[in-house]
């Protein structure tokens, strides 16, 4: 049995333990084109039929043989007798020969010895006579058999995952059933005490189980798995065994969730021990997700992910989901750009960081702001756009740096607005809203981005003004207070220290226990389920909570709107529009 972080991998090198150990499967299956959508090649499949099927016309006009108006001209037309017409759908008829011509509607057979088609606007018809003024060359307006695809031709390699455009070009040769790597059955096992459905009564100390969920849904995207949730197992080694060992049995795979750290309730790892040969590695040099480990229970494989979601979540992406793929030799890669990172980044040094983060098209790049807060913080996978793996040898990613970003949408924003949070954003109407990415800047980083025309807008609320002759500034006058549940308070919740309100209140701060949150909303909320005494914030939130708030003042929020921006008017329209109601 592996001993708990026992010899803690570098990502790259538990990576390659994966990659290497991983089971590989061969098994098929056939199925019908209508269920082989993301389902991956088991093999080359090639065309049985040439495409098209048979010569065809590209337009409603006539079938002639070309020999016939080679010296045709508006001086010296070509007349031809009308000898009859096709149909859509029935077999190809003999052409009656030079002199002669047929009408043939778009798509219909090419009649047997005529060798191009005239469109019915380039002649002129006359009782059963038709009169053209032009050669044509020889297959003009025809799509000869085989042109597109020949029979015998490869149209999708082994190991391809199946899309749309795969399936309708083989369904077009005629067939109706694809060889391909049968599913990989994959069962999740969310464990702990704390642990309740959605939708059953809360309990304090309870959390609602959501990281299953999560990486259920993420898994149930690829029509190559077949996945299943077990029920919640408590902290019970009875029970956890009985349950882990049902889903070695039952499935290829087995993805853990929680108990791999070193609390004295987490069994899983010591369960998974047990097994021949057991855990491969137990500990990652990763930010976040350090407790992930991998095993084998002879030749099924088990994931070991951590209990917090972004953990659960981004090792997921980074690290299981391309090794499952590879299990069937399926090159799984997320859709990825290359970006610029809009601010400095604090990274792990001598560790693997993953990093959530929002991305915005700005002048023709792609730039990357840090989503920020803790791996227990959800929301953050909400909040963020996209994700890069970074392996930090300094300590440090600088404003500037090139960074590769693995996209969640493609839908990239291209409006970025910088500085403090107004909490009068969220009335921003929903097209403004998507397109755009909230960004959180100190004072400092503001200025010195503002002259460099960064950004569509700066939001601060400083004292100092910032001025800059291609910028408009709107002004809005907040009140902010104090929420509480009790006066005599101990602990108190503030915004972090670059928040501009945090300077403000700095009387209220000393002598306090202060707890710094990132966003004002969440201050009176942690007032109202009493995680702290009192906190600070806006006036906005207190009609929400309905709890006790004493307003201690105004503070200014000077929005600068970029007027050489594509969005400026609608920009200016939105911010002047809410500047009213407050």
């Amino acid at each position: 049995m592996t001993y708990m972080f026992d010899n803690i991998k570098a990502f790259d090198d538990a990576y390659e333990i994966i990659k290497n150990n991983i089971r590989k499967i061969n098994d098929f299956e056939y199925v019908s084109v209508y269920d082989a959508f993301g389902r991956i090649c088991h093999d080359d499949i090639y065309s049985v039929n040439n495409l098209p099927l048979f010569s065809r016309s590209q337009v409603d006009g006539y079938a002639v043989i070309t020999s016939d108006l080679q010296n045709a001209d508006r001086e010296h037309p070509v007349t031809l007798e009308l000898a009859g017409q096709t149909y859509i759908g029935n077999p190809p008829v003999n052409h009656p020969g030079n002199g002669k011509c047929m009408k043939v509607p778009t798509g219909a057979a090419i009649p047997v010895g005529a060798d191009a088609m005239v469109p019915f606007e380039d002649a002129a018809i006359n009782g059963n006579m038709v009169t053209f003024n032009a050669p044509v060359d020889k297959f003009n307006e025809i799509s000869n058999a085989g042109l597109d695809v020949m029979r015998g031709e490869r149209l999708a390699e082994k190991f391809k995952m199946l899309d749309e455009r795969d399936i309708s070009v083989i369904a077009a040769t005629g067939q109706n059933v694809i060889k391909v790597f049968r599913k990989i059955n994959i069962g999740i096992i969310p464990t702990g005490d704390e642990l309740i459905r959605p939708g059953e009564n809360y309990v304090e100390g309870k959390i609602f189980e959501s990281n299953s969920l999560a990486i259920y849904q993420a898994l149930k995207k690829y029509n190559s798995f077949n996945v299943k949730i077990y029920d919640i197992v408590r902290d019970s080694y009875e029970e956890l065994k009985k349950v882990i060992n049902a889903s070695v049995t039952e499935n290829d795979v087995t993805i853990t969730i929680g108990s791999t750290s070193a609390g004295e309730m987490d069994y899983v790892y010591k369960i998974i021990g047990e097994y021949k040969p057991g855990i491969l590695f137990h500990g990652v040099r990763v930010k976040p997700g350090k407790p992930v480990l991998f095993a084998k229970a002879g030749e099924r494989d088990i994931f070991g992910l951590p209990g917090f979601p972004v953990s659960s979540i981004m090792l997921l992406y980074t690290m299981v989901l391309p090794n499952i793929f590879s299990m069937v030799n399926y090159n799984f890669k997320n859709y990825s750009v290359n970006a610029i990172a809009g601010e400095p980044f604090d990274l792990h040094r001598g560790n693997t960081d993953i990093l959530l983060l929002k991305l915005v098209r700005h002048k023709g790049s792609y730039f990357a702001y840090q989503v920020r807060g803790n791996s227990g913080s959800i929301s953050r996978i909400m909040r963020a756009n996209g994700f890069s793996t970074h392996n930090s040898v300094t300590g440090t990613l600088q404003k500037g740096d090139g960074i590769n970003v693995n996209l969640f949408d493609p839908h990239i924003p291209e409006i970025l607005i910088a500085g403090q949070y107004l909490p009068d954003m969220e009335f921003m109407p929903y097209d403004l809203k998507i397109n755009s990415i909230f960004a959180e800047f100190t004072y400092n980083d503001i200025r010195e981005s503002m002259l460099n025309n960064e950004a569509d807008v700066y939001i601060s609320n400083y004292n100092e003004d910032l001025y800059n002759e291609n910028y408009d500034k709107i002004t809005f006058l907040k009140n902010y207070g104090l929420y509480f549940n009790k006066k005599d308070y101990k602990y108190l919740a503030v915004l972090y220290k670059d928040s501009g309100l945090f300077n403000i209140c700095h009387d209220y701060i000393e002598g306090s226990n202060i707890i710094l949150l990132d966003r004002p909303g969440m201050i009176p909320d942690y007032v109202f389920n009493k995680r702290c005494d009192a906190g600070i914030s806006y006036s906005d939130y207190s009609e929400m909570y309905k709890i006790p708030f004493e307003p201690l003042g105004r503070i200014r929020f000077n929005v600068y709107i970029n007027k050489t921006g594509n969005y400026y008017k609608i920009l200016f329209d939105f911010f002047n529009s809410i500047k009213d109601k407050n």
